[in-house]
């Protein structure tokens, strides 16, 4: 009974979170036929009426959207606006039925309001019922208020969908643009508030596009195809930005402008849907496919009449599309529906199946951890160095849970392993620690007798390079250098750390009698100190470490690099690549260096350390100076030098962002791994300099060492040909460093 109602208060919810989200009811005393709704917003001479006209006929020799009519009203509103159109009209006479050709022209503006009953069938397959509504353009006028505008706002507030009928003649007339802008963003207010995303797809479909120019035809028609739905953007620049710079738009430079004309017209209307919607779409459509001609003026309207031939160009695309989403956006609704309620019925599922985990993972189980990880702290988890008071208190902790009864009825996996803890506390004494110390003591002890087993000496910087169990050793020994100070195992860890970075010391400093001064000192002054407590396992470290005398090996190793550094001065003087003379061979160098004797070897010692000096001067900013021999076609270049992953700012300080010639020298400053951007500039009489922002070609050089690769020539690819320039006063090759004495 509970849970049924837990079920009624979640559907009330969902309703009012769907009246909250979706489509306002009729207003009082009003009702619509039934269907899918199709709010058509626009205002008068817009092309509404002839859009259905046009579009009823269309889509009977259409495949993927086809219309049949529901009504004998919508059938005669669409007869009459067909003969009117195509200049048709019948004549019967003793029985006979003939058509008869008469004036064509444009259906008369819509007056009052009618429904469009249609029943659409999608790519043959899927059929639903279609509402529209035709009306008096003036209803949705900014200024206009009474019955009518009310029924068109609640038909617009109801509907599934919505296309925004704009006419490419209003661009002229700014304020007219802007007012149908701001009437169109009022009816989007009444579907939802302006904070909230909008629930229908929304459609903007430029009608008469025939007169803009670089219109084409049907390639056209669909401003964002389904493959490039990437360029729907929430901001609105950038998403004009993407629209213009797009290969199908920009290719045609007439219709790019033509584009980008509408857009920014309508850019007040498009930041509103932009910002609040990611289905919408974009349509150039029209109803005659060329300018019809016009014959006439009325009060506040051009007269035209349709030309000879009609030839619609995308009439079916927003209706087609418009229908698709409406259907799309009903299947992910129903499948939200059904994901709340799978979702309501998985967290009541869940509530109920965890309640037990809670309560055993955040008190029952947590309370025995919580105290061990307490008593622990002090000590950094050691438990040997815990009171015998300490270690009962945890083990009582740990019965006392093991012996709940939920542990024994559910948690049943944890008992054994509570019970194997609380024992194994039991089970504990300190002596036991005291031969594991013992134990780690003996292993120090057979690591210093043994000099193969020593951590090896970095030849670089002299740092002793401890293996895997080096370190595990001396953490060991760490681990008990916790606790109570006065303990046993506190005080002869402490000692046994110290002998170690004794050891240490002595592996990098092998000469110097100073430490091993130390080593002695220590061990004396410990022996004296500590009496008995400095057990035998210490003392035979000490021993150890008395008896061994490091070999003068360095002397040794340093001589013979000294005879195989002749060698190496042909391989690196004689090698040209940058990257070695400026890299690896740096790198070799210095494990050299560490090998050498800057007393026994010193001359040696001062010409590798020269070289390395000289070196990595390069990984630091320094001036350059070149000449530029040759541009191509007498232009001029302009240089700017970046970080990798930088943009150049292209400065119009001359100072900084000069125009080079050839024939001049310049300069610039570089280090290894910086990007060199190069633009090339032909001579344009009149033409305003841009200081490389705009170019009629670029390169840019973003190899680690990109100066050798212009001193190799700058290949302009467009032109296939190159800059030439001369690093001054010799070129790069020679200002490489080199092993000499």
């Amino acid at each position: 009974m509970q849970f049924g109602k837990i079920i009624k208060i979640f559907k009330k919810g969902s309703k009012v979170a769907a009246k909250q989200k979706g489509k306002k009811g009729p207003a009082p005393g009003k009702s619509w036929p039934s269907g899918i709704r199709i709010g058509v917003f626009g205002h008068a001479n817009s092309g509404k009426t002839i859009y259905f006209t046009v579009l009823n006929e269309e889509c009977k020799i259409s495949k993927n959207l086809q219309l049949s009519i529901n009504d004998n009203a919508t059938a005669g509103v669409f007869l009459n606006n067909y003969r009117s159109i195509w200049g048709l009209g019948s004549s019967s006479d003793a029985g006979t039925v003939v058509d008869l050709r008469g004036e064509k022209k444009f259906p008369d503006p819509t007056q009052g309001d009618k429904f469009l009953l249609f029943k659409a069938i999608l790519d043959m397959k899927k059929s639903v019922s279609v509402v529209a509504y035709d009306y008096d353009g003036k209803a949705v006028s900014i200024s206009e208020s009474g019955e009518l505008p009310e029924r068109v706002a609640d038909f617009m507030a109801a509907s599934h969908g919505i296309l925004f009928f704009y006419d490419p003649k209003l661009m002229k007339a700014e304020l007219e643009s802007q007012a149908h802008v701001a009437s169109f963003v009022n009816t989007l207010e009444s579907l939802s508030s302006l904070q909230s995303r909008l629930p229908i797809p929304v459609a903007l479909v430029i009608t008469k596009s025939d007169i803009l120019p670089g219109f084409s035809g049907d390639q056209q028609v669909r401003l964002i195809n389904p493959e490039d739905e990437y360029l729907v953007s929430e901001n609105f620049e950038m998403f004009l930005e993407k629209i213009l710079s797009h290969n199908k738009i920009a290719s045609n430079s007439a219709w790019a402008g033509s584009v980008r004309n509408i857009l920014v017209r309508l850019k007040d209307f498009l930041r509103v849907v932009l910002t609040r919607t990611l289905d919408f779409q974009v349509f150039f459509i029209s109803a005659t496919g060329q300018t019809p001609e016009k014959i006439g003026t009325e009060v506040g309207r051009s007269v035209y009449a349709p030309p000879a031939k009609m030839q619609p160009v995308g009439v079916r695309e927003p209706f087609y599309w418009l229908l698709n989403s409406i259907l799309r956006n009903r299947r992910i609704s129903k499948l939200r529906t059904l994901a709340k309620y799978v979702t309501i019925l998985s967290i009541i599922w869940m509530v109920m199946y965890s309640l037990p985990f809670i309560y055993h993972f955040s008190f029952l189980y947590d309370k025995p951890a919580r105290i061990e990880s307490e008593i622990l702290e002090p000590y950094e988890g050691k438990i040997f160095n815990t009171t015998d008071p300490e270690r009962n208190r945890i083990i009582n902790a740990y019965d006392n849970y093991s012996r709940s009864k939920l542990v024994k009825w559910i948690f049943t996996d944890f008992q054994t392993p509570a019970q194997r803890i609380a024992e194994g506390y039991q089970r504990y004494n300190q002596q036991e620690a005291v031969k594991q110390l013992n134990g780690y003591i003996t292993e120090f002890t057979l690591l210093v007798k043994n000099k193969n087993d020593w951590p090896k000496l970095d030849p670089v910087d002299s740092v002793a390079i401890l293996e895997k169990k080096h370190e595990e050793l001396r953490d060991a020994i760490k681990s008990f250098h916790t606790g109570n100070e006065q303990s046993v195992l506190y005080t002869r860890s402490e000692r046994v750390l110290g002998y170690w970075d004794l050891f240490i010391r002595v592996i990098e400093k092998p000469n110097d009698t100073a430490v091993w001064q130390t080593v002695g000192e220590k061990l004396t002054l410990d022996r004296e100190r500590f009496g008995n407590d400095f057990n035998s396992n210490e003392q035979k470290l000490a021993e150890a470490l008395l008896a061994q005398k490091v070999e003068e090996v360095r002397q040794v190793v340093s001589q013979r690099v000294a005879v195989d550094l002749g060698d190496k001065i042909e391989e690196v003087n004689g090698n040209p690549s940058p990257s070695y003379r400026l890299d690896k061979a740096v790198r070799e160098l210095k494990d050299i260096r560490g090998n050498l004797d800057p007393k026994a070897n010193k001359q040696d010692y001062q010409m590798v350390n020269n070289y390395i000096t000289r070196a990595e001067k390069w990984n630091n900013k320094q001036t350059f100076k070149f000449k530029v021999e040759s541009i191509p076609e007498e232009g001029h270049l302009h240089i700017e030098v970046t970080k990798t992953g930088a943009k150049p700012e292209w400065s119009d300080d001359l100072d900084k962002n000069p125009q080079i010639y050839a024939g001049y020298e310049y300069t610039l400053r570089w280090q290894v791994g910086d990007v060199i951007h190069i633009v090339f500039h032909k001579p344009h009489v009149n033409d305003q300099e841009s200081w490389g922002v705009k170019a009629d070609d670029r390169k840019t050089l973003d190899s680690k060492y990109s100066l050798f690769e212009m001193e190799n020539g700058i290949l302009f690819e467009s032109l296939g040909k190159k800059a030439v320039v001369r690093f001054l006063p010799n070129n790069l090759q020679e200002q490489l460093p080199v092993l000499e004495k």
